[in-house]
């Protein structure tokens, strides 16, 4: 039986997936409605605030490589309910919020893994699971819901900075492999959940970096033939990935394929986060951008931004929209304090293209090789460890006090560190001082914080040396930077753009395996008929079949070896010839008689 199928699938090579139409239900689904609580806001992040949320089964019935705004608006609201209960007394109860939703919507056997409930630290990470079995056409899935922990994670910031000397972003990577590996442990505990399955996956900042590259290996397990279960099938077109505000984690050079677009990462702009870490150092995301907003990117942004700020307005820690309030600074190097910026407007750039600008700078001026940032990254974790101080709670504290502070002693700040290190340790040090005591952290003096800081001024000299403008407008802007990262923010948008806003920016088809009914999910040859079919060497025997039981023709194969030849045009002689002479090779081990099929010339 597997010996035809064989003859071909032997001759290919590793590759992406194909899309495959949607097919229509005649399922009925209830639609649930509720509220979560989450810990996040512009003006008030010590206690928990609601948030609206719409939920239905039928969200899963098309596939994951479709964007869906209705699945993506209630997603995002579970991973706002994913993050931290905001009293870090109750830390122990941290995915109290996660499992809230999950109750509300009718998923059961909650279960966190142990960083979830314990003292965030430098590398720990909070994961959630539950399931609920739906139907879809009649058959069964089980819905496998993971909620990243993405807020209120407090030391674990520090962990964002181990960025590694090469690959994929170290920090982020040990987010991925702590989620993969709770999944597998909860599949394996839960021996009742059986038959094929479905991922529903998310996160928000950290958290939307490592539902990335969960997504990311997720989809790597299926092209390798592996299972994430024992007793379950997971197929690309049901993992629903969606990430919100996601840092770039994954390697470059490794995120290429269609079969990464069931991954959707929702970012703004207007969001310093979701450039790091930058493409120039090798970093990029899984999968497909779906940008909100901007004044940038839309003609329509007056008309969107109503819409957004009458929802906006709704949320009760919302505070003020200070995106637009972004204001351009200039400096006068050599000048006095009192003196040294030379202008401040709001008519030069926006927030999201000075990020672009910064970034880019920053990266190529200041770090120009990852290994520079590697060798600065554990001085900066050593510093931010202390300020985030007994309490998880001062965190928050720290982060609003020192923006503030910044932006207040800007000039000042500026000016001595053009002047030198020691007259901008002082300064710097006052400053971290006075966040520290708005935190209530007293346990450090003036000359301990002066040597902690220090590592840090020599950075910023650095930095005020090769762009002091856009150093200066950083610090001007900070809290309206630090305000696009906020959760009921994109919360806002993901509720008052239209449905079609993020899909009308796509372009081509969605993406699924394929597209022939005759062949199962659990197919021994699945892995490598999907790969065969993304290059284009094989096609079904109609639309809708593969036919994987039939006869293999000479004139098949001559025309599967005749588009391996198109297929590989530029590759070297010697590489051509040892392709063709292996698939020979296991052509003659399934006794089939290659001499006789092959009229193209190997010299």
């Amino acid at each position: 039986m597997k010996r035809g199928l064989s003859i071909v699938l032997v001759l290919m090579l590793l590759v992406s997936l194909v899309p495959l139409p949607a097919l229509a239900t005649g399922e009925s689904y209830e639609t649930i409605t509720g509220s979560i609580m989450f810990n996040a806001g512009h003006d008030d992040m010590e206690t928990d605030h609601p948030c609206p949320f719409t939920y239905s089964d039928g969200y899963f019935t098309d596939t994951a490589y479709r964007y869906r705004q209705d699945l993506a608006t209630v997603t995002m609201a579970m991973c706002l309910a994913a993050g931290n209960v905001a009293d870090p007394e109750r830390y122990r109860e941290g995915p109290a919020n996660l499992e809230g939703f999950f109750e509300q919507i009718g998923f059961s056997d909650f279960e966190a893994n142990a960083d979830f409930t314990t003292r965030p630290g430098r590398n720990t990470f909070g994961v959630g699971i539950a399931n609920k079995e739906i139907r879809v056409n009649g058959e069964k899935y089980t819905v496998i819901a993971i909620g990243l922990r993405g807020c209120g994670y407090y030391a674990e910031w520090a962990g964002d900075l181990n960025v590694g000397l090469e690959g994929e972003h170290t920090g982020f990577a040990i987010c991925r492999d702590k989620a993969l590996d709770f999944l597998q442990s909860y599949l394996a505990k839960h021996s009742e959940i059986t038959g094929k399955i479905k991922v529903w996956c998310t996160g928000y900042s950290r958290g939307a970096a490592g539902a990335n590259l969960l997504g990311g290996a997720l989809d790597d397990m299926f092209m390798s033939g592996a299972s994430v279960g024992k007793n379950v099938t997971l197929s690309p077109k049901d993992m629903y990935i969606y990430t919100f505000e996601a840092p770039m984690g994954a390697d470059i050079n490794k995120v290429g394929g269609r079969i990464y677009e069931n991954i959707h990462n929702v970012i703004n702009y207007n969001d310093l986060v979701v450039r790091v870490a930058p493409e120039c150092m090798g970093f990029a995301r899984y999968g497909v951008d779906h940008v909100m907003p901007s004044a940038k990117l839309d003609a329509n942004y007056a008309e969107l931004k109503d819409d957004m700020l009458a929802v906006f307005n709704t949320f009760e820690n919302a505070g003020k929209y200070r995106i637009d309030d972004f204001k351009y600074v200039t400096v006068t190097p050599g000048a006095t304090a009192d003196k040294i910026i030379s202008g401040i407007r709001g008519d030069v750039m926006t927030q999201g293209e000075f990020l672009d600008v910064f970034v880019e700078k920053l990266f190529t001026k200041v770090f120009t090789t990852r290994a520079e940032v590697y060798a600065a990254q554990d001085d900066i974790q050593e510093l931010v460890l202390p300020l985030i101080g007994t309490y998880p709670d001062q965190w928050e504290t720290v982060k609003q006090s020192l923006a503030t502070n910044a932006k207040d002693n800007m000039a000042r700040l500026i000016s001595s560190l053009m002047r030198g290190e020691d007259s901008a340790v002082a300064v710097v040090a006052d400053i971290f001082l006075d966040t520290m005591r708005d935190a209530g952290i007293t346990e450090y003096n003036a000359a301990q914080v002066k040597e902690m800081v220090r590592p840090l001024v020599q950075m910023l000299i650095r930095i005020v040396t090769a762009c002091p403008d856009e150093m200066a407008t950083l610090l001007y802007n900070i809290v309206g930077i630090m305000s696009a990262h906020y959760g009921e923010l994109g919360m806002s948008w993901m509720l008052s753009i239209p449905a079609d806003y993020m899909s009308s920016k796509q372009s081509g088809t969605p993406y699924e395996p394929l597209p022939f009914t005759d062949v199962p999910d659990n197919a021994w040859y699945r892995a490598d008929l999907v790969n065969t079919y993304e290059r284009g060497l094989i096609n079904g025997t109609s639309a809708g079949t593969f036919t994987p039981n039939g006869i293999v023709t000479r004139a098949q194969v001559v025309t599967v070896l005749y588009r391996m030849a198109g297929d590989h045009l530029g590759v070297q002689h010697r590489r051509r010839q040892g392709l063709y002479r292996h698939a020979f090779r296991r052509l003659r081990q399934h006794n089939a008689r290659a001499t006789c099929l092959v009229p193209l010339p190997l010299r």
